[in-house]
């Protein structure tokens, strides 16, 4: 009777790993795959810039094709019954009067640090397009206040931050982060995306060739994806002998989740701020 009963546990606990690894495949496939093509470097430290003008901009030129995704970090403090409007707006130039795409948030809350994530049809940029990043505010009252983050440094030697559309405090930029669309389908995407930052970073540093560094990090894949099956077959074999149908399940939960969580949790659109721009 025992020996049925671990078999039916067994079987119960090898069909709940297939079931979480087909729902973090399915995570992999429908998540949205962007490679980050400009970041500013991590030893500078940001500052918030009031909006008082109602109106900034970063001007920039595209470093790649398939431009499809800007992030900004803005805060916002709005009192009871108040709010932030936002319009982000994409230009060739500040001069013109049509832009190419835009999209409007309105904030009803306070916020220390929202990242606004921006995302544009890639067929609409091309690679060294001139580009007018455009940020239009409109407060409820004057008790509500909006902050840009910037760098009060020149860090982006192809543009400057602006305010009412002319350069009126050279040498600064606003904190932004570019990305551009995978050319590899999902999910092999996301090994483009751990890749590709890489191999740029060394290309621009003199570094390591690309080769070397594909080879180490398809290693590093590798190892990770044989410890993650490792654990989750060791643990159902264990949990599986003690007869704890509960606890398996949640450890095998865990550990599928954890693995998500690492590989595709920063990109994940719960909690984050997308913005789409049409």
């Amino acid at each position: 009777m025992n020996r049925i009963f671990n078999l039916q546990m067994r079987h119960a606990i090898w069909i709940l790993i297939g079931i979480f690894a087909a729902l973090w495949l399915a995570i992999l496939v429908t998540l949205p795959v962007h490679i980050p093509i400009v970041e500013y470097s991590r030893e500078y430290i940001p500052s918030y810039t009031h909006a008082l003008s109602g109106v900034k901009g970063q001007t920039l030129t595209v470093p790649s094709d398939g431009l499809s995704r800007i992030d900004v970090w803005i805060r916002t403090h709005v009192e009871p019954g108040g709010y932030v409007r936002v319009k982000f707006e994409l230009k060739s130039t500040p001069e013109l009067e049509h832009g190419i795409a835009s999209g409007i948030v309105v904030f009803d809350r306070s916020g220390s640090d929202w990242q606004a994530r921006l995302t544009v049809d890639p067929e609409m940029i091309s690679k060294n397009d001139p580009l007018y990043l455009r940020l239009e505010s409109i407060l409820s009252s004057p008790a509500s206040s909006l902050h840009y983050s910037y760098f009060a440094q020149d860090l982006y030697p192809h543009g400057e931050l602006l305010e009412l559309d002319q350069l009126t405090v050279p040498d600064q930029d606003l904190r932004f982060k570019l990305y551009r669309d995978p050319s590899l389908p999902k999910p092999f995407a996301w090994a483009e995306a751990a890749i590709a930052p890489a191999i740029d970073a060394s290309h621009i540093s003199a570094g390591a060739p690309a080769w070397i560094i594909v080879a180490a990090m398809v290693a590093a894949g590798a190892l990770y994806a044989a410890l993650a099956v490792t654990c989750g077959v060791l643990a159902a074999r264990l949990l599986a002998v003690a007869h704890r149908r509960e606890a398996a399940a949640a450890v095998v939960l865990a550990l599928f989740a954890a693995a998500a969580a690492i590989l595709a949790g920063a990109e994940a659109p719960i909690g984050k701020l997308w913005v789409p721009l049409t």
